[in-house]
């Protein structure tokens, strides 16, 4: 048995949320500002909706196949040389986001906080402890999510709300400047980046309620929505569509600003401590993903044995893929949704129209 650990519903949800809200603490509100400007508010609330709508296709093939990965399902649906190449894509799709998000806090920690240390150095150590993390196993990284969640949480509370002097409710205007078809395309972006929270396509098999995993994905979710609309409305009425646009972490600067009296100040610090906190939680989720993945497609009993082999990879991968934050930016802005949208999309929706032809409406 590759995992025999279980995990809560609050631990489920607290999981897929993690991976979203250190998007929200990095750069996408920049690059969501620059494109859909004062109309963002729009952008992600149709983003909801459509992660919503595709939540329930995992959750459907979750319940069809309960005691199967993502990973495992494609296989028993396309057979055993198709589906191993759609369970790679997924391993592939889950290993890109893990170096992407190794990258990003790697540049992030190099920039403000251990400045001119090598980048090579600061990736080992990050790689070293997600891949002690993931060895531990998904009991171990639920409960990294169950302390870290909720500290983020805070975190990003204490700046929204310590910032509130500031507002400048002028800035929200000229509103309604996109017509649908324009929200639509400009929401192709976070969508790719909700889309990473297909990862409940692997823990489904290891919830102890698996018929909640719907409710916790939408949990999850909407109260992501709720805090990247809080973030961005904030960073527009405080700084504007312009200033904020080019800021490269606009998070961490309007941390930078805050100063409550003579006593309250330097906030900034604790949101370098729990931005790379959740950027963690979600490389070893992504990793533990990958690595558990693979070992499923090749048959390997202990997913721990390719750990190591994996964080070699990602470490030499990190030398060679985006030199700079700039980079990232551009591939996550031009290319990337595309690629993300049809693993997250169109594989899965094939994978369930294929599962109703081959296995019946009713299988159990």
């Amino acid at each position: 048995m590759l995992e025999n650990g279980k995990i809560s519903t609050r631990q489920f949800t607290l999981m897929l949320f993690s991976l979203l809200l250190s998007t929200i603490m990095f750069g996408l509100p920049r690059i969501l500002i620059e494109q859909s400007r004062q109309d963002v508010w729009q952008v992600m609330l149709i983003t909801f909706v459509i992660d919503a709508a595709l939540a329930i296709i995992y959750f459907i093939l979750g319940m069809r196949y309960p005691r199967q990965t993502m990973i495992q399902y494609s296989e028993t649906i396309l057979g055993p040389w198709l589906g191993k190449i759609s369970g790679l894509l997924f391993v592939l799709f889950f290993g890109y986001m893990t170096l992407i998000v190794l990258k990003t806090v790697s540049k992030f920690i190099d920039t403000v906080l251990l400045t001119g240390t090598p980048e090579l150095a600061i990736n080992f150590i990050l790689l070293l402890i997600t891949l002690y993390a993931v060895n531990a196993g998904l009991e171990v990284v639920a409960r990294l999510s169950e302390i870290i969640a909720p500290l983020m949480i805070i975190a990003l509370l204490i700046i929204l709300t310590f910032s509130v002097n500031r507002v400048e409710l002028g800035n929200l205007r000229p509103v309604f400047q996109h017509n649908v078809w324009e929200l639509l395309k400009l929401s192709l972006l976070p969508i790719s980046l909700y889309g990473v929270c297909i990862t409940m396509g692997v823990f489904i098999p290891y919830h102890n309620n698996p018929k909640e995993s719907l409710k916790a994905k939408w949990i999850a979710i909407g109260s992501g929505t709720i805090l990247s609309i809080m973030t961005l409305m904030s960073l527009i009425t405080i700084f504007g569509t312009s200033y904020s646009s080019q800021q490269v972490y606009p998070v961490f600067r309007l941390a930078q600003i805050i100063k409550v009296g003579d006593f309250f100040e330097r906030i900034e610090t604790v949101v370098i401590i729990f931005q790379i906190a959740g950027a963690f939680v979600s490389m070893v989720i992504l990793y533990y993903s990958s690595v558990l993945g693979l070992a499923q497609i090749f048959k390997i009993q202990r997913y721990q044995t390719l750990t190591p082999y994996f964080g070699v990879i990602m470490l030499i991968l990190s030398v060679f893929v985006f030199s700079n934050i700039t980079e990232i930016n551009q591939f996550t802005e031009t290319i990337f949704p595309f690629l993300a949208i049809f693993i997250e999309v169109f594989l899965i929706i094939m994978l369930l129209i294929v599962s109703l032809i081959r296995h019946g409406i009713k299988k159990t």
